[in-house]
């Protein structure tokens, strides 16, 4: 296999322009810039302004980039890289050198897999594939180098390669360039010897899946990230080594050094805080964990963890856990949860969880909040969410859009359209058929004030509110030329039997208790069963009248108060409680 010599010429410029790079001219991308809103420009002139006030230029083909394209910013603070992604997308990628930050287009990924090898007397030898991300296809004429060593070589057309490090000091960084590709590189780290025999070591490449932003987005997590890191992690991508442990007192001072943002563990100790590529095995530190990518089996953490991937298995802090994807398993925070998608099992906090997605149990000791959900929601206070198809239990408030499952609060239920009952003091919706509560405010459901009298010569003023098969009653009641036991409370429970143009038929549960100032004196209390037909005069009238089967109890002195068809009396303590047929009738202003 040959080079074409003005294809190695170009090569090798490339090769010592990125070897003269030194390590304080990057950081361009990562740093932080403030953007006011911006209406219809030209990219260009957005990068224009950025420039004029760094100590770098962007350079970029016009051909290739859309600098003439007229976007809107409105308003934005972050990294340079973000805004770049912002503005350009993921098919470009961002490269520094000094002086300036290289904007080119590269739309398709490539992987990298490589393995090493030396024996006694004999170079070392660089074995691999390079193939599309996309399609696993073998990516032929595509140039792999070591740009320490200055050697290199073109895959044939099975994606292979050969490299021959005959200066090899036990690193080896390769970089596999193709048009049109992102460039990828493959870090190895340094060789491990058991019993005087080397080591074969296979190394591996993990893509993102495109649902999260990664560790270097969350302002959170860089905190505790040097800025040296991030830009290795920017460098270094997605290629990952496996490690069976690792120890560190800081993110940097770990036995893996600079470099344990590459490697995956199967047990870490972190005796202050720790950052690596991810966790397969155990994690455990006295402050916190941070992650690249994956964790699973277990992790445990004195104040926070926070992981750029997803998690599988049991993830515990004191205060914070954060997954910035999808977390699965068992999720314990002292303080908050927090994840993209919390997919199945139990999240517990004692404050909050907060989840774009969250299927399965979540208990937080204050709030739940969520985009959609489905499964069990319990909160302390409250439970606030976008879609839920479970259930929602909250002390005080639940807040949701769709709801295909059980709402209950302490006080209010807020949704939109309710296919489960809603249980709580105040309901409301656009659409729930099965409000349960004193006031129900249900957008397509119906309301109405009644004038209407019972047997017992009480007159009622009752406030009707709910869906189309639920609804709630609240009203008092009057009893005119009484000298106690005047005053009533209405509050019951009914359901529209049958509701057309014309004719209505409701069941209603009412109890009506007295409102005296002496109720051990005055006593007298209803439960009522009731049947009501009712006729509509027109769309907002109607006149209603109907059976009731009641339960009465009174002092024993007041039973001529009980009127109608008295089916059975009896006396306990001076009280006496009768079961009696009576008669409601009225009418009713709906709408």
């Amino acid at each position: 296999m040959t080079l074409n010599p003005k294809r190695l010429s170009q090569l090798l410029l490339l090769f010592l322009l990125i070897f003269s790079i030194k390590l304080s001219a990057q950081g361009y991308l990562m740093k932080e810039v403030a953007i006011k809103e911006i209406k219809q420009q030209p990219i260009a002139s957005i990068l224009n302004k950025i420039s004029s006030k760094q100590d770098f230029y962007f350079a970029y083909n016009n051909r290739i980039i859309p600098a003439d394209s007229l976007v809107s910013v409105s308003g934005f603070r972050g990294t340079i890289f973000s805004l770049l992604e912002q503005l350009l997308g993921e098919n470009y990628e961002f490269k520094e050198v000094p002086g300036y930050i290289v904007l080119t287009f590269a739309p398709d990924k490539l992987t990298l897999t490589a393995e090493i090898s030396k024996d006694q007397g004999t170079p070392t030898l660089v074995r691999g594939y390079v193939r599309d991300i996309a399609d696993s296809k073998a990516i032929t004429h595509a140039s792999v180098y070591e740009k320490d060593l200055l050697v290199s070589t073109l895959t044939n057309d099975k994606g292979y390669f050969e490299l021959k490090l005959r200066n090899y000091n036990g690193s080896v960084k390769l970089t596999a360039s193709k048009e049109n590709y992102r460039d990828t590189s493959l870090f190895v780290l340094a060789d491990v010897v058991v019993n005087d025999k080397q080591i074969n070591k296979s190394y591996n490449y993990y893509p993102d899946n495109g649902s999260n932003k990664g560790i270097e987005h969350s302002r959170f997590a860089r905190f505790f990230i040097s800025s040296k890191q991030l830009v290795q992690d920017l460098n270094l991508g997605n290629f990952f080594a496996a490690s069976p442990y690792q120890i560190s007192l800081t993110p940097g001072l770990s036995t893996h050094g600079m470099y344990s943002s590459q490697v995956i563990d199967h047990f870490s100790l972190n005796l202050l805080g720790g950052y690596t590529a991810g966790i397969d095995g155990v994690e455990l530190a006295g402050v916190f964990n941070i992650n690249r990518k994956s964790m699973r089996f277990l992790q445990v953490a004195g104040i926070f963890n926070v992981v750029g991937d997803s998690t599988r298995g049991i993830q515990m802090a004191g205060i914070y856990n954060n997954v910035l994807n999808n977390a699965r398993g068992i999720q314990i925070g002292g303080g908050v949860n927090q994840s993209r998608n919390f997919s199945s099992g139990i999240q517990m906090a004692g404050f909050a969880n907060f989840d774009k997605t969250a299927k399965g149990l979540q208990v937080a000791g204050v709030m739940n909040k969520y985009n959609t959900g489905k499964g069990a929601t319990v909160a302390g206070l409250t439970n606030m969410a976008r879609d839920s198809s479970g259930t929602q239990i909250a002390g005080f408030l639940n807040m949701g859009g769709d709801v295909g499952g059980l709402q209950v609060a302490g006080f209010m239920n807020v949704a939109k359209k309710v296919k489960g009952p809603q249980i709580g003091f105040i309901n409301i919706a656009d659409s729930s058929d099965y409000p349960i509560g004193i006031i129900n405010f249900i957008k397509n459901g119906g309301k109405s004030i009644a004038l209407s009298s019972d047997e017992n010569l009480y007159a009622h003023i009752d406030f009707r509110s709910g869906g189309k098969v639920l609804y709630s009653l609240l009203g008092i009641g009057y009893r005119f030329g009484s000298d106690k036991d005047k005053y009533l409370l209405d509050v019951g429970l009914g359901a529209h039997i049958v509701n057309n143009k014309r004719f209505f038929l409701d069941a209603e549960y009412v109890n009506s208790s007295s409102l005296n100032t002496n109720p051990k004196k005055d006593v007298y209390h209803t439960n009522s069963l009731k049947v009501l037909p009712g006729y509509k005069i027109s769309k907002h009238l109607g006149l209603f009248a109907g059976p009731s089967i009641n339960l009465t109890s009174l002092q024993a002195g007041d039973a001529d108060k009980v009127h109608g068809w008295v089916i059975e009396n009896s006396i306990n303590n001076n009280h006496i409680n009768t079961t009696s047929i009576g008669i409601t009738s009225g009418l009713q202003f709906m709408w």
